[in-house]
């Protein structure tokens, strides 16, 4: 939601998460990109006529508002572009919080500054609309975010993945499952050699779980998998192996791939199909499965050793601020945390990625760090050499 993050969702060889943000700019960093860590700097200078500089490390978009934030609070902002949440970490952790007031990893990596002890708690009074953001979001954060009372992360913006179709083969009308991923035929569709799957880890492997109903391996604090199950996902991959088109990592192939029909239906996120909408291709269709969807949320955090806590906090409020939050979902293509965004969006924005239904969230399963990682790694090697 392209990074070499090692740790779940944000993570992997290829990962992923980050292809999200591959067509922001149309410039493609998904897959196996590389990050700038922290050089890279978007935007600093003065600024805004602040007599405070708050530094924050996070991803490129969120650049788009240092104007509108430093027009509503007494601050200069400067942003330090990243394209890996593990980089946030390892960097934080290294000594860089010290440099950082704010950083905006994915929610899996939270909990690690959290035990870290890189953070500040959260303030309810500054950050005063978080109380909008869904109910969803809002469970998220105690599950992940809250120990001893104390919560230090805020829910900014989401997605999820699930699989994309082509509508002029397979009708909206299915019932949205993984099974179509590893079907030979569905509702009359030949789909062999007609499939792709993400080139990434956690992601094959989880929806492969789903698949064969492990949904409580996604239950507890980390995604666990038994020996067992790894095995039996480690033999469906490599059945399916020999019916899929192949494994994709970046967007823009995937894009290039889906509009040249090389394949009916792929393992993606939503944010590859907003992205072909957006561009006038409207028979690609994003589906819900009915096993459960993969759900990345990014969240902002201060650095216990920032010396502008409070102010810190100030700005992160802004990110979810109703008009804010709806300009950074324009630039990023992702929907906020915060719904009273949509009342900032056009029709066509909220039919994209404004309005989501509160009950589309229920099958959402948040990324979270995964028990025993080697194991699934060395399962996943075994798949791709197979």
């Amino acid at each position: 939601m392209a990074n070499k993050d090692k740790g779940s969702a944000d993570t992997t060889k290829g990962s992923s998460h980050t292809k999200r943000r591959s067509f922001l700019k149309a410039t493609g960093i998904a897959g196996a990109t590389g990050m700038t860590g922290l050089s890279g700097c978007l935007l600093g200078g003065s600024g805004g006529g602040g007599n405070k500089t708050i530094q924050i490390l996070t991803w490129e978009e969120y650049a788009d508002l240092k104007k509108q934030i430093e027009s509503r609070l007494d601050v200069t902002v400067k942003f330090t572009k990243s394209t890996s949440s593990s980089d946030m970490f390892t960097g934080w952790k290294s000594g860089k919080d010290k440099q950082f007031d704010i950083a905006v990893p994915n929610n899996n990596y939270v909990p690690k500054m959290m035990d870290a002890g890189l953070l500040d708690t959260v303030p309810s009074d500054i950050v005063n609309n978080q109380k909008n953001i869904y109910d969803k979001f809002q469970q998220f954060s105690k599950n992940q975010f809250t120990k001893d009372g104390d919560t230090y992360g805020v829910p900014i913006r989401f997605g999820w993945y699930g699989y994309s179709y082509d509508s002029r083969e397979i009708p909206e009308s299915h019932e949205q499952s993984y099974d179509v991923l590893f079907s030979d035929k569905y509702k009359g569709t030949n789909l062999n050699g007609k499939v792709v799957m993400y080139d990434n880890h956690f992601k094959a492997m989880s929806a492969t779980a789903l698949y064969l109903g492990y949904n409580k391996a996604f239950e507890g604090n980390k995604v666990s998998l038994s020996e067992k199950q790894i095995k039996k996902v480690k033999e469906t991959l490599k059945k399916q192996k020999s019916k899929l088109h192949g494994y994709i990592a970046a967007d823009p192939s995937y894009i290039k791939s889906f509009k040249q029909g090389n394949f009916v239906v792929g393992q993606s996120g939503r944010n590859e199909i907003v992205e072909m909408w957006s561009n006038g291709t409207d028979w690609p269709k994003m589906a819900a499965p009915k096993e459960g969807s993969l759900a990345w949320f990014e969240s902002a955090v201060v650095s216990k050793k920032s010396k502008n806590k409070d102010l810190s906090w100030k700005v992160i409020n802004e990110f979810i601020a109703p008009k804010l939050g709806a300009k950074l979902a324009k630039v990023g293509y992702s929907p906020s945390c915060n719904p009273k965004t949509q009342q900032h969006l056009s029709k066509e924005q909220n039919d994209m990625f404004g309005s989501i239904k509160p009950s589309r969230l229920e099958s959402f399963i948040p990324f979270k760090a995964v028990e025993n990682e080697d194991a699934w790694q060395n399962a996943w090697d075994e798949v791709k050499t197979a």
